[in-house]
């Protein structure tokens, strides 16, 4: 799979004529059919306007079906992040099971922001990522936002934008200085509202998994923990709680 959405597939030799590529839609049945003639190594298509869904390729030959295999791991992390810096309202992608048979995922997306590295130190909570599905914002201010789950108290920071990179800065003591939250992140970037996530590494389920360190900052005759946290949908939002005695 390429940026351009488009699926190549090669054999080692020419596939005998009369083969059909079969592109099948699990849920509905609907069927995409490519024919494989003049004895190909290769095929080339197009899947870029396929139905969300999963579809499963199979070759066809005589009214007989069997399922695409590769050796190909379908996994470039470079790839996941180029493909997802173009403007995209689906993505697309081809998954290889554990027998080698080939599966295409195809998703709606909306933009969001990508993130690569958190770092909590230094009284701040430092968060490097990307831009996604929306293309380079050349010329565009950014801006990180923080919103309080429940209630509408807002923490906000200038960023900065390199084409689809960013990097920002949350300031721990404008947490501690609020009412006990959690905090929804957001990135802000000319008309695009972008959620900040983590999706694009192949490893769904961080809550639990992936943890960070808190910091402590007082406020007012009080202590508050203050902690970023992956929700279980793999977005990033931030923990703010008043730290007991028996914590420190």
């Amino acid at each position: 799979m390429g940026s351009d959405d488009r699926l190549n597939i090669r054999w080692p030799g020419p596939v005998p004529d009369g083969r059909r590529l079969v592109l099948r839609h699990r849920k509905s049945g609907e069927t995409r059919v490519e024919p494989i003639t003049g004895d190909r190594c290769s095929v080339d298509l197009d899947v870029g306007g396929l139905a969300p869904g999963k579809w499963a390729p199979v070759i066809e030959a005589g009214g007989t079906e069997r399922p695409l295999l590769t050796d190909d791991p379908g996994f470039s992390l470079d790839g996941l992040r180029a493909y997802a810096d173009l403007p995209r309202d689906r993505h697309v992608r081809a998954v290889r099971a554990a027998d080698g048979s080939v599966t295409l995922i195809v998703r709606t997306v909306a933009p969001h922001a990508e993130v690569v590295a958190v770092h909590p130190r230094d009284g701040e909570i430092t968060i490097v990522g990307r831009l996604s599905y929306t293309g380079p914002r050349p010329g565009e201010s950014a801006l990180l936002v923080a919103t309080a789950r429940d209630g509408d108290a807002t923490v906000r920071r200038d960023a900065l934008i390199d084409g689809t990179e960013f990097r920002g800065s949350l300031d721990v003591a404008e947490f501690a200085a609020a009412e006990p939250a959690i905090w929804d992140l957001w990135l802000d970037v000319g008309d695009v509202h972008a959620r900040l996530a983590t999706r694009l590494d192949d490893a769904p389920g961080k809550r639990g998994k992936l943890s960070y360190p808190r910091q402590v900052a007082a406020h007012g005759g009080r202590e508050m923990a203050v902690r970023p946290y992956y929700t279980d949908r793999d977005q990033l939002s931030v923990s703010c709680s008043l730290v007991e005695d028996g914590a420190k």
